[in-house]
């Protein structure tokens, strides 16, 4: 719902908002910018370079985003560049006659909160995996993890092929105990693989990490080095995915993804509607990064050994 007020401002509420990025917000002052626009997202550079995110109202909740009362950003028109001030709460886009105002005062609170995989019988885990690899290849678009389209040229083959080689030496490294230079070299050989706003490569590796991310999990090595790698490559990827794979490494994804495992935790089962929906993210998005949480699962449940 957008309301104008006499000086021409178009204020519209956000609906939720990450839990931390709403506290941040409220001390958050200055001139910031427009990063990048899509029909139903508008990302943002805050003063302090953080990257927000502002979506369309029936998106989910995630990390550094605030679901915004708004179908899409058509009608708004901000363009990546303009100016996005922070004061009190509130952001303000683009100058001129109409600015458009976000105000977050009203927002629902949302915490990214995980299920802890620790009390779950032997083989659960890699029951869970097993299925939901069977779901993505089932449901999942060609084209990332799950392989090329039919009929893809060379370029795309050439990437396929190079997403199964990091995969693969990212995972054996995990499942060997190697030391932090070769799951270092697994990590670079994904990070930034692939096209779009988020590289297949990088989705895998936020399913994975966020496995690894969660209270218990056995592959911890994976969230150090993963850290490390995206301080001394920080143009390696977009800032989107930088921003993405930095929140996994402390167990905060977005909501389809959690949803998806703790339904699947709840009752063994993964539940169709919600991976449908994590599939839904992106071209292949949400397939790629369920590839990389159904490899943790499997990870995860051969680093532990019979209990």
């Amino acid at each position: 719902m957008r309301d104008d007020d006499s000086a021409g401002t178009s204020t519209v509420p956000a609906l939720s908002g990450d839990a931390e990025l709403l506290d941040l917000l409220r001390t958050t002052t200055g001139q910031g910018r427009i990063h990048s626009v899509f029909t139903r997202v508008v990302n943002l550079l805050a003063p302090d370079g953080l990257l927000v995110t502002l979506a369309a109202r029936d998106s989910a909740d995630a990390p550094r985003t605030l679901v915004v009362d708004t179908p899409d950003w058509s009608a708004a028109a901000p363009a990546a560049g303009q100016p996005a001030t922070f004061a009190a709460g509130n952001i303000d886009l683009g100058t001129g006659p109409r600015p458009l105002r976000v105000t977050s005062a009203a927002a629902r609170p949302w915490q990214p909160v995980a299920p802890r995989l620790t009390g779950l019988a032997p083989g659960a885990l890699a029951r869970i995996a097993g299925r939901l690899d069977a779901l993505n290849e089932d449901f999942g678009p060609r084209g990332g993890m799950l392989g090329p389209v039919a009929g893809a040229g060379p370029l795309e083959l050439a990437v396929a092929r190079a997403l199964d080689a990091g995969r693969a030496t990212l995972l054996t490294a995990l499942r060997h105990g190697a030391g932090d230079a070769e799951i270092r070299r697994g990590v670079l050989a994904l990070l930034g693989l692939g096209p779009g706003l988020t590289p297949a490569g990088d989705d895998f590796l936020t399913g994975l990490t966020f496995v690894a991310a969660l209270p218990g999990s056995a592959p911890t090595g994976l969230v150090t080095v993963v850290r490390a790698v995206l301080h001394a490559h920080r143009g390696r990827t977009t800032d989107v995915s930088h921003a993405t794979l930095t929140e996994a490494t402390r167990g905060r994804v977005r909501a389809e993804l959690i949803d998806v495992l703790r339904q699947s935790a709840d009752d063994d089962r993964p539940p169709h509607a919600a991976v449908r929906r994590l599939l839904a993210i992106g071209h292949t998005s949400g397939s790629d990064t369920l590839s990389g949480l159904a490899a943790g699962l499997h990870l995860e449940e051969e680093l532990r050994g019979p209990l």
